[in-house]
This record gives structure tokens, C-alpha cells and sequence, in this order.
């Protein structure tokens, strides 16, 4: 099961032929403006189910077409000393990340809400050490959370430490929140429609493998800018004759396990009940000879 790559590609289409126009009347209200930055393009994943447990982890989806280019601005939050792994970095070729900072010199030097939103303002990505992910969200704040930058999970133990770092920069990230509804970027209107399509068509399923119950907890699954209306690539149909004829399949199933159990315990009471009667004949022909 997936979406249609030929419905994903129109509604690319729609959604791109929609940001020109308001970038062009944008322009033309104050052509002394230039047009503004490009818009992502989001995946919206609808649940049936509301999850369980929130995952503090974010999962790593991989793209096709990187959302970051060459000069983005990637910070690295790491444990202390910050120094073994700006040193780590170094002797792994890693050139991509612009800053290190370690937990303590983040706890003390962006205290202030305001030197949080400037972090956050300075950098495209966030990575951290997977092994401090789960003390980061109370130290980082709304202000990190409120512009959807939560930090990428590296694990900083792996050999090809060059590979993981390219990976997570290269990626999307889901992130399974409190309700039904998730958001993932998955392109900007700086994409053509075809590079859009096929980071769907490569995400999708690893987006729903990632959500409990897979394709049975989706309900519906669309695609937009931050401006636009949502334009549906798929739909659920929850009374689908093959779910029905699936779920009437394991109940008759499970009928026909149950009254072969019930079969074999009458057999069994039966063949007990038999022997017991036998035993007790025997035991009286004794007697009377005695």
C-alpha cells in the first residue's frame, strides 16, 4: 500500500503554481520588497489512534532531495567537554557542522529566553548526541519547540561518524506528537515537482512504518505549504469490504479453534469417563471371588 505518485505530482503542481502567484502579488503590492524566503512543503499524517507513549527521540526519515543545501548553518549540541567532540569532528572529516555546544555551556549561556531565540534564529539544523536527546527539551524551551527545530539524534559512537552526520543532515524527521495529527517537512516551493514527488514516494513508508499499527492507524495523509490549504493524496476507508472480510476471516477462525478445543476436552471426558466405569467392574468381580 501506498499514495499515487501521478496524484502526488498533481498536487505538487497546484501547491508550487499557488506560492508564484502570492510571491507575485507580494511583489507587485511593494516591489521595493523582494520576494520572501521559499515555503516547505509538508506531508500531514492523520491517525486514527492517538499514540500511546511520546517519543522524545524524533525518527529520521530519508529524502531523496536534502531540504538543506550545501551553506546551511548546522549547530551541534553535544555532552561535555564540548572540546573531545569538536576534536572528534575534526579527525572524522566532518566539515558540515558550523558549532559545537555542550549541555553545560548551553544550560549557562542561553538561560535567557531571548539568547534561546537567538540560537535558534542563527542556525538551519539542530543536531545533539542521542545520549543527552532526553534532558535537551526542558533546557531548550518553546523557543526551539515553537519554530520546530527540535535537535536530530546522532549517535557520535559510529565508526563512519561522517556518514551519520551527511544522513541527518540529509533527512526529514518525524515526530510523533499528543495528537492524531503529524507534520513533516518533506520539500520547499524552491523544489520542482518532481523533486517533491519523489521524496514522497521515497518517505512515505518509512513514515508509516514508524507510526503504531502502520497503514491500519492511517487515516489520511495530505500535502501543503505553510500557507495553503491541504490538497488529500489519501484516504482511508475504514468499512473496506477486504478489512471486513479479513476481521470475518480471524473470528471464523477463531470459532472453528474454539469448538475443536471443545471437541477434544468432550473426548477427553468421555474416554476418562470409560475408564473410570471399566476399573470399577474389575474392582467388584475381585470382591465377590474373594
Amino acid at each position: 500500500m501506498s499514495v499515487d505518485a501521478t496524484q502526488v505530482s498533481k498536487a505538487a503542481k497546484a501547491l508550487l503554481a499557488f506560492a508564484a502567484k502570492q510571491k507575485a502579488e507580494r511583489e507587485a503590492t511593494n516591489p521595493l520588497i523582494e520576494g520572501s524566503d521559499n515555503e516547505y512543503v509538508i506531508l500531514v499524517v492523520a491517525t486514527k489512534k492517538m499514540p500511546e507513549k511520546i517519543r522524545v527521540k524524533p525518527v529520521r526519515i530519508p529524502l531523496r532531495h536534502s531540504l538543506l543545501d550545501e551553506k546551511a548553518e548546522v549547530c551541534l549540541i553535544s555532552k561535555d567537554p564540548q572540546r573531545t567532540y569538536k576534536d572528534l569532528l575534526a579527525a572524522k572529516g566532518v566539515t558540515r557542522v558550523s558549532k559545537v555546544i555542550g549541555v553545560q555551556k548551553l544550560k549557562a549561556k542561553y538561560k535567557p529566553y531571548e539568547a534561546k531565540r537567538q540560537l535558534v534564529a542563527s542556525y538551519d539544523l539542530f543536531l545533539a548526541d542521542e545520549k543527552v536527546l532526553a534532558v535537551l527539551p526542558p533546557i531548550l524551551g518553546k523557543a526551539f519547540f515553537s519554530k520546530k527545530k527540535h535537535p536530530a539524534p546522532v549517535d557520535m559512537t559510529k565508526n563512519n561518524l561522517l556518514g551519520e552526520i551527511d544522513s541527518a543532515i540529509a533527512a526529514t524527521y518525524l515526530h510523533l506528537n499528543k495528537g492524531v495529527c503529524n507534520a513533516i517537512k518533506i520539500g520547499t516551493t524552491g523544489f520542482t515537482a518532481d523533486q517533491i514527488t519523489e521524496n514522497v514516494t521515497t518517505a512515505i513508508q518509512s513514515i508509516v512504518n514508524a507510526i503504531p499499527q502502520k497503514w491500519r492507524n492511517v487515516q489520511s495523509i495530505h500535502l501543503k505549504t505553510t500557507s495553503s490549504v491541504a490538497l488529500p493524496l489519501y484516504n482511508s476507508l475504514p468499512d473496506a469490504p477486504e478489512e471486513e472480510a479479513e476481521a470475518e476471516g480471524e473470528v471464523a477462525a477463531m470459532e472453528v479453534e474454539k469448538e475443536e478445543e471443545e471437541k477434544k476436552v468432550d473426548v477427553g471426558k468421555k474416554v476418562v469417563k470409560k475408564a473410570g466405569g471399566k476399573g470399577g467392574k474389575k474392582v467388584g468381580k475381585k470382591a465377590g471371588k474373594a
